[in-house]
């Protein structure tokens, strides 16, 4: 089992960004399967992805389990692997952007940190809304 997990890692690994989650989807209806595992995958995915979401403001892994969620329902559905092949190029560019404003020097350095806590300010007010 470990076995194939790592070579299904290194498949992922060696796809192109942008295509990642289609190979893998691809990949995955090649693959004998019983339907009744199918169907489990997609609900284990849709409750693990929606759940994390609603519970993402409080103390936990938030964000995290809500990609790992839509990351077992991209092998099972086409339009998730699609999202996620989506958000992959996107998140890689603002990553991108961020390091090189990072680089410029001191002004850089203030200008990320200052817009990262403007953004962790707002997450934080929304989930006091949301929560009290």
């Amino acid at each position: 089992m470990i076995g194939r997990l790592k070579g299904d890692w290194e498949e992922f690994k060696e796809s192109k960004p942008g295509d990642r989650f289609k190979d893998r989807y691809h990949r995955r209806q090649q693959e004998p399967g019983h339907l009744v595992n199918r169907i489990v995958l997609v609900i284990l995915g849709s409750i693990l992805a929606v759940g994390s979401l609603l519970t993402a403001p409080l103390p936990g892994p938030g964000f995290a389990t809500v990609f790992l969620g839509l990351a077992i329902l991209a092998g099972e559905l086409l339009p998730a692997a699609r999202f996620l092949d989506w958000s992959e190029v996107r998140l890689r560019r603002l990553w991108q952007f961020v390091r090189d404003v990072w680089k410029t020097g001191l002004a850089g350095k203030i200008a990320v940190v200052v817009v990262a806590a403007i953004l962790v300010g707002v997450f934080l007010y929304v989930a006091y809304l949301l929560l009290f």
